[in-house]
C-alpha cells in the first residue's frame, strides 16, 4: 500500500478589501443585463428621434405637392430603422430562462447568457440602424 505525504498548506482568511472586490465582481456580473437594457433604452431615444427627423426633412425638402424621388431607397431606410427599433425593443424585453437556484454555476451562466444575448441584439440593432443611415443619404 503506498504511502500519502502530508502536505501542509498556509493559508489566511480573506481581508475586508479581498471581501469587497469579490462582492463587487459578483455584483458587475449580475448587472451587465442592466446595462445593456440602459444601452437599450438610449438606443429607442435615438431610434425613434431620428427617423421622425428624417421624414420632416423629407416633406420639407419635398415641398407640399411633391413627390419624393428614391422609393426604394426611403422604403430600406425605414424598414431598416424599423427592424433596429425592433430588436432594440426585443434586447430590452425579458426572456424566461430555466435556472436550478441550487446551483451557483446556473446562476451565473443565466446572467452571462442574459448579458450576451442582449449584447448580440444591440449590436445587430445598431448596424441596421447604421444602414438605414447609408440608404437616407442615398435617397436624398
Amino acid at each position: 500500500m503506498e504511502e500519502v505525504e502530508e502536505m501542509v498548506v498556509a493559508s489566511q482568511p480573506l481581508s475586508t478589501m479581498d471581501k469587497k472586490i469579490k462582492e463587487k465582481f459578483a455584483e458587475d456580473i449580475a448587472n451587465q443585463g442592466k446595462l445593456m437594457d440602459e444601452v437599450g433604452k438610449l438606443l429607442i431615444t435615438v431610434e425613434l428621434a431620428i427617423p421622425g427627423v428624417y421624414a420632416t426633412v423629407l416633406k420639407l425638402v419635398s415641398g407640399d405637392n411633391a413627390m419624393v424621388e428614391g422609393g426604394l431607397a426611403v422604403g430600406l431606410t425605414f424598414a431598416f430603422w424599423f427592424g433596429a427599433l425592433l430588436l432594440t425593443f426585443l434586447a430590452i424585453f425579458p426572456e424566461k430562462y430555466e435556472v436550478d437556484s441550487s446551483r451557483l454555476d446556473t446562476i451565473e451562466a443565466f446572467y452571462h447568457e442574459n448579458a450576451r444575448r442582449k449584447a448580440k441584439m444591440l449590436m445587430v440593432s445598431v448596424f441596421l440602424f447604421f444602414m438605414g443611415i447609408i440608404c437616407s443619404v442615398y435617397a436624398l
